[in-house]
């Protein structure tokens, strides 16, 4: 319930009130690329790479990158089309094992790149937790729990998001938890925007987004009158129209609501 504390410790010093509490006191965040993440930005190339050489391919970062780079344009034709990719478990394993596949296939690896695309999704999406969190991503949820604000999830995410998120030691903090193979909807459908606004239990007026996908997150947000905030932890989007951060902790600052410009 909003004005509840959800941790202790390190916030203590978090003053209860303040105006992103007065202004938003609902907070709806995304997953990927919001709380888990890479703070290197060539952090998955690197990953891939070394699950890659433990499967008998010697492949650099620097040629998962290229590989990963000529397959963009078939990722944006696949959004593009408005293709489903994470309406159900299914879905969401078919899709990615396709882009595991498709790089695989790019780097050239011998054998049977369909099997070693699913051994390389069993590691990284079930095994692994899909990505690390954020370093400041914890102290960020802890910070608003502490200060009073209703926290949920929305995510384009398989259906154990829940366990992933208790893995990394998030879960405790929030509240609701949306999954779009849970529900048999996804992102940018403003259908599954309004199951979160429910969720929530307020008003959609009093509740902020963040999130890292100018058209999942920041598009499918303003599409149901969420005030939105993208989240652009590597500078992958040069020209926004709308608020932007670096930092998931500078939420927690003071003069957060005039710096993003989500006042009014």
């Amino acid at each position: 319930m909003p004005g509840q504390s959800g941790s202790r410790g390190s916030t203590q010093s978090v003053p209860p009130q303040g105006a992103l509490l007065k202004r938003f006191p609902a907070i709806i965040l995304d997953v990927n690329g919001t709380l888990l993440g890479y703070e290197d930005p060539h952090g998955f190339e690197k990953r891939f790479a070394s699950a890659c050489r433990d499967l008998g391919e010697p492949v650099t970062a620097a040629q998962v990158h290229e590989a990963l780079t000529n397959l963009v344009e078939e990722w944006v034709q696949i959004r593009r089309q408005g293709i489903r990719r994470a309406s159900s478990g299914e879905q969401y394993r078919r899709t990615m094992t396709w882009g595991y596949r498709r790089m695989l296939e790019g780097l050239g690896v011998d054998g049977d790149a369909e099997q070693k695309a699913r051994s390389l999704y069993e590691r990284f999406i079930v095994q692994e937790g899909f990505m690390p969190p954020f370093s400041d991503a914890r102290p960020t949820l802890e910070g608003l729990k502490a200060r009073g604000h209703c926290l949920g999830v929305l995510s384009n995410f398989p259906p154990h998001l829940e366990k992933t998120l208790a893995r990394h030691g998030l879960r405790r903090h929030i509240d609701f938890v949306v999954v779009s193979s849970l529900v048999g909807l996804e992102k940018p459908d403003p259908a599954i925007f309004w199951l979160a606004i429910a969720r929530s239990g307020w008003p959609r007026e009093r509740i902020l987004y963040i999130g890292d996908d100018l058209n999942d997150d920041i598009r499918g947000a303003r599409a149901v009158g969420l005030r939105a905030v993208l989240i652009d932890r590597h500078d992958r989007w040069s020209e926004v129209d709308c608020a932007k951060i670096r930092r998931l902790s500078e939420m927690l600052q003071p003069g957060f609501l005039t710096a993003c410009g989500v006042e009014g």
